[in-house]
């Protein structure tokens, strides 16, 4: 049970609840920052002096400072939003034994780049440790089993990257896996998709549309984001970049439309099949790829927070 704390005057018990649930959920996106300002420094320092050539071919590094555990940090222009998403998902899996490990975040700040501090687990990947490639997809669905069902626990308010930093959603949909605008409901990605089509040749025009119903999404189901302890069967997910909430067909979509056997057969094994609209979306993603501006879309998001009454 949450508590309520003191209630406001006219509030009805429900809305007091409601209101510390929102609290609750709005702080579990909020990004921790454990560091000091002197360690901080020390990472931005280690970052310049890596060598050019080994900036531009990978976008993270370990780093020991004194006292601390050794940290993986990762850079770029993406760290503060899924440092957010991390966090969230990681608060959740504290309070579950059956969730999969999730990292632990200390801290994300922007100095020129975005740089976004995690413990570092020393595990290898799916790709790299003795797992057959049936264990090693019932591992990753057992994960992303675990993820999806954290749907409940989303902030309704969220539309797109599940974070407290705004930010346009990443998908394989998109070009270069990042939509071009921050979308706020179901029929603004849907008119986005449909302008897509009016684009494609031949007749008739093919229009989509989406429910309401929304389910989160992990468009990035490789060997390589996941870590795996042979000894414990734990799985671990590292990489939360494309894991957002958007319209159910972008779920399967991830699945079956992305050109990934093994992505693929986590979906199968999680009893997800293709479906007619993801299919449908491949011909938009396809148009996207030669055009993928904004001007498809006047449809961006405004806002991230509640606004209770």
């Amino acid at each position: 049970m949450f508590p309520i704390g003191k209630r406001r005057k006219g509030e009805s018990a429900k809305k007091a609840f409601e209101r510390a649930l929102y609290i609750v959920l709005d702080s579990l996106l909020t990004i921790p920052n454990e560091l000091t300002q002197i360690e901080r420094e020390r990472i931005v320092e280690y970052f310049e002096n890596m060598p050019g050539n080994e900036k531009c071919h990978t976008n993270h590094f370990d780093i020991n400072l004194e006292g601390r555990p050794t940290f993986f940090v990762k850079y770029g222009l993406d760290g503060l939003v899924e440092a957010s998403t991390q966090s969230f998902f990681y608060a959740l899996a504290q309070k579950d034994e059956s969730a999969p490990r999730i990292p632990k975040v200390y801290d994300a700040f922007q100095d020129g780049y975005g740089f976004f501090v995690m413990e570092k687990i020393k595990l290898p990947t799916l790709s790299t440790c003795e797992i057959s490639e049936d264990n090693a997809v019932k591992s990753v669905a057992s994960a992303i089993e675990w993820l999806f069902a954290q749907l409940p626990s989303v902030p309704t308010s969220i539309f797109g990257r599940i974070s407290s930093e705004p930010s346009c959603a990443r998908h394989e949909f998109f070009k270069d896996h990042e939509a071009p605008v921050c979308f706020a409901h179901a029929n603004a990605p849907a008119k986005y998709v449909n302008k897509a089509f009016s684009r494609c040749p031949g007749k008739p025009k093919r229009t989509v549309s989406f429910s309401d119903k929304l389910a989160i999404y992990h468009s990035d189901i490789r060997k390589d984001n996941f870590l795996h302890d042979i000894k414990t069967r734990k799985t671990c997910i590292i990489d939360f970049q494309h894991i957002g909430v958007l319209p159910e067909p972008f779920q399967t979509y991830a699945f079956f439309n992305t050109g990934s056997r093994f992505t693929a057969a986590v979906g199968r094994h999680l009893g997800y099949r293709p479906s007619r609209i993801a299919n449908q979306l491949t011909r938009a993603a396809n148009v996207l790829q030669m055009t993928g501006n904004a001007s498809l879309s006047k449809h961006t998001y405004i806002g991230f927070k509640w606004h209770l009454k």
